[in-house]
């Protein structure tokens, strides 16, 4: 079987750059084609009381909604660049074949909706992020392989 469409959720942690490796091997053996790499971004909150109060001492005025969109694009592009250079090994082993994406919010949830609007075939994730708690799955992990509509390989 081929996998056309390989989704590797990426937190630069070792798992997730052994996740990337196995993906882009499965390449070379020809039996996986696209490669991409996904970040979960946290959420930045502009309406948060913090914020406000922010605005408030610096004397600044609140964003527009144009303000906020352009905000927010940058936002994303900064994590896509900062994505790309860190896994610069890896485009170079993989050229056109790897991709990268960005989606925003609570990990799990980010990793699954970018799989399915992509019809994503595998997933290729590592077993533990940066942040994970004692125990042989981290929690995105488990939510993953619990809710995703395609297979969902965990390397560790």
């Amino acid at each position: 079987m081929k996998y056309e469409n390989i989704l590797v959720p990426y937190d630069g942690s070792d798992s997730s750059k052994k996740a990337l490796s196995t993906a882009l091997e499965y390449v070379d053996l020809g039996i996986g084609g696209k490669t991409t790499a996904f970040f979960a971004a946290p959420v930045p909150q502009f309406e948060t009381q913090d914020f406000k109060i922010a605005e408030h001492i610096s004397g600044s005025r609140p964003l527009s909604a144009a303000e906020a969109a352009e905000m927010q694009e940058r936002y994303l592009q900064f994590h896509r660049e900062q994505l790309e250079s860190e896994l610069g090994e890896f485009v170079q082993m993989a050229g056109d074949s790897l991709d990268f994406a960005i989606g925003q919010g609570k990990p799990s949830k980010a990793i699954l909706e970018y799989a399915h609007s992509h019809r994503v075939d595998l997933i290729v994730m590592g077993s533990r992020g940066l942040n994970a708690v004692a125990g042989m799955l981290g929690s995105v992990s488990y939510a993953v392989l619990r809710n995703a509509e395609c297979p969902v390989m965990i390397e560790r």
